[in-house]
């Protein structure tokens, strides 16, 4: 079952909430009208992120903000990203265009990294992850940029979608 990462805006007033009071969160998600994802690709945006600029946000993307809920099992917890923190990754995130992380992608060492879904290789042989994984990093992209635009926090939120591989 795959572990899906969704990008949920919240207004500063709703994130401040469940800063202070983690237990809201789940009201929060299900509230959100505004939101995309990255599905699976998550753990690879951020290997490839991490590759082509190190130590910038942007790589560290999935572990900008504060932690919002309990890693469970092989899923982890929730990330609130504030909106002057979402602001500052925007603009990293912005000045890499996807094509420039392709350089860095290499299956056999992605697996070998243990990033998740650990299947790179195996993917390679039925489809392109490669492209898969730039275009839901462009999704990234603009779901930040209008995010940040709108003066509001991201949720990273993961939960397993119940669907197969």
């Amino acid at each position: 079952m795959p572990i899906i990462c969704r990008l949920i805006a919240l207004e500063p007033a709703t994130a401040d909430q469940v800063k202070a009071r983690p237990t809201g969160l789940e009201a929060a998600v299900k509230a959100a009208k505004n939101y995309a994802d990255v599905y699976r690709y998550w753990d690879g945006i951020g290997w490839l992120l991490g590759e082509h600029r190190p130590r910038s946000a942007a790589a560290g993307w999935l572990t900008l903000g504060t932690q919002v809920s309990e890693a469970e099992a092989r899923i982890p917890g929730a990330r609130l990203i504030a909106a002057p923190e979402l602001k500052r990754l925007s603009a990293e995130l912005d000045a890499i265009e996807p094509d420039d992380l392709a350089p860095a992608y290499d299956a056999a060492s992605l697996d070998e990294a243990k990033i998740y879904p650990e299947t790179w290789v195996e993917w390679e042989e039925t489809f392109d992850p490669l492209g898969q994984m730039l275009e839901h990093y462009s999704f990234l992209q603009h779901f930040a940029r209008r995010t940040a635009a709108a003066g509001q926090a991201m949720v990273l939120y993961f939960e397993d979608d119940g669907d197969d591989f």
